[in-house]
């Protein structure tokens, strides 16, 4: 019993040491991030016309979900019917 003690004691010895000896040395100083520059004029995206509108946005999601499911449809209507014509 007292050798198993001993032993265990003796594996947690060179975690602690690397612990302390990590701590003990010099960190690297560490430079700021750089600065980013601004974008050029030609490389800004424009501001959008007060035509459009949120609504406009959304519109088109919606539209576009449609137009998704409309194909799912139609392409799953036409593997049931293969799938029929092969029996």
């Amino acid at each position: 019993m007292l050798r198993t003690n001993v032993t265990g004691r003796a594996l947690t010895l060179p975690p602690l040491f690397l612990l302390l000896t990590a701590c003990a040395s010099k960190s690297p100083c560490l430079s700021g991030a750089p600065a980013i520059p601004p974008l050029p004029p030609e490389a800004r995206q424009p501001a959008p016309p007060s035509v459009c509108s949120p609504t406009c946005s959304a519109a088109l999601t919606t539209a576009r979900a449609n137009w998704r499911n409309m194909l799912i449809a139609s392409a799953s209507q036409r593997s049931s019917a293969n799938a029929t014509m092969a029996h």
